[in-house]
């Protein structure tokens, strides 16, 4: 049956706005659950306009919503969101504390095996932008007595978060891992921090020995694996000795803080061979 023009009229600007609309920069799918986000774009920007702008552009305001943020720190030393008896079994002497963006729960560990496992380095910036905040905390709780003094123009003073931090740093893999992987998860989070905020990215570690994946471990073997399983580079080292901050404030980039064994094995590698006092702080992802 044949169409009257004014049909095939309408139809034609309906696949017209149809295709505009795919074709729009705003009708990008979210990394994170694939929908187009486009009627959630308004959402987000309203609802989580603290975050990074990367953030809230990469992912709709559904799934914004349903990330498992740590809003509430119940341990100080780990940055645990619930009750922590890790600590107290086993204290970690070797850094000051730790800080981590999310709780690890079933959504997030789909989220970091689509990146660290399957490849997905569209994810990177993505959770290098969940870090931001966090890292933006941490600082604020570093610098909070310098932050109360009175300023000279009566004015708050401005926190400048390069001006609180030494280097970034991260933990590193195994040769064997990166040939298998083709990346460092925990190297390109740290080198989007820095890049981001203006701090030093040093390469200060490397692994002695390659093992079994941890997350398959007990804690007991994750404790018992992680001994004497990092040596430092004194190359990059020296670096720290021409920072004027003394001692040295180290930020240590992982993906995930679980028993707190690699936090410990690192640091502790590297206050024993850093060659100056340092302090070393961590920043992970998430914490299970």
């Amino acid at each position: 049956m044949s169409r009257s023009p004014e049909a095939w009229l309408r139809r034609l600007l309906s696949a017209f706005t149809a295709s505009a609309q795919l074709l729009a920069p705003g009708s990008a799918a979210c990394l994170l659950c694939g929908k187009p986000q486009q009627s959630a774009r308004s959402a987000a920007a309203q609802n989580h306009s603290k975050l990074p702008p990367q953030l809230r552009k990469s992912v709709c305001g559904a799934c914004l919503s349903a990330i498992p943020w740590i809003a509430r720190i119940r341990c100080a030393k780990c940055g645990r969101g619930i009750p922590c008896d890790d600590c107290i079994r086993r204290p970690h002497p070797s850094f000051v504390c730790n800080r981590s963006a999310v709780h690890y729960n079933e959504m997030m560990r789909g989220v970091l095996a689509q990146y660290k496992y399957r490849g997905n380095e569209r994810l990177a910036p993505l959770l290098g932008g969940m870090l931001q905040p966090v890292f933006e905390a941490l600082t604020a709780e570093i610098s909070a007595p310098l932050s109360n003094r009175p300023s000279r123009n009566g004015r708050p003073n401005k926190l400048i978060f390069a001006d609180h931090w030494s280097a970034v740093t991260y933990v590193p893999i195994s040769e064997q891992r990166a040939a298998d992987r083709g990346f460092n998860q925990a190297e390109q989070l740290a080198s989007q921090l820095a890049n981001q905020y203006g701090i030093p990215l040093l390469h200060l570690l490397v692994r002695d020995r390659h093992t079994e994946k941890q997350s398959f471990k007990t804690r007991a073997e994750r404790l018992r694996d992680t001994r004497q399983l990092f040596i430092v580079n004194p190359n990059e080292a020296a670096k720290l000795q021409e920072h004027l901050a003394r001692p040295p404030r180290i930020l240590l980039i992982d993906d995930i803080y679980t028993t707190g064994s690699t936090a410990e094995a690192c640091s502790q590698t590297l206050l024993l061979n850093a060659g100056i006092p340092i302090e070393v702080y961590i920043l992970t992802w998430a914490r299970s």
